[in-house]
């Protein structure tokens, strides 16, 4: 018998999941765009595939490709973490601020192709 607690978590997870699948608006980037931005800028680290083990891994890089999380996270957080850098939200130092690099759209190209990649 589950526990009241994890019976009232997952209420809340799948109320989570309808929110961002049938309320949260769609991405305005263009994934063609943003492959070869996110090859050249975020592979290093996240892997050609999103799955991690780039030529610049370090082991404590989460997979962009884990089902449960990734899918949970709205695009505004990926834009956050993306154009200030990890330590301004309690990531890793290794995730640089991109402000600088990528122009807001670029971004919204990158995250709408990191959201092609398969979950697991």
């Amino acid at each position: 018998m589950r526990s009241g607690g994890e019976r009232m978590w997952r209420i809340m997870l799948r109320a989570a999941m309808c929110v961002h699948f049938y309320a949260a608006p769609a991405s305005a980037g263009d994934p063609k765009r943003g492959e070869p931005m996110y090859q050249r800028y975020c592979s290093g680290c996240h892997g050609a595939n999103g799955r991690g083990g780039g030529k610049n891994f370090m082991p404590h890089v989460g997979a962009l490709t884990k089902k449960g999380h990734t899918d949970l996270l709205d695009d505004e957080y990926f834009r956050a973490i993306i154009t200030e850098g990890g330590p301004a939200y309690g990531k890793s130092a290794y995730m640089p601020a991109f402000k600088g690099t990528l122009s807001p759209e670029d971004v919204a190209d990158v995250i709408a192709y990191v959201r092609t990649f398969p979950l697991y």
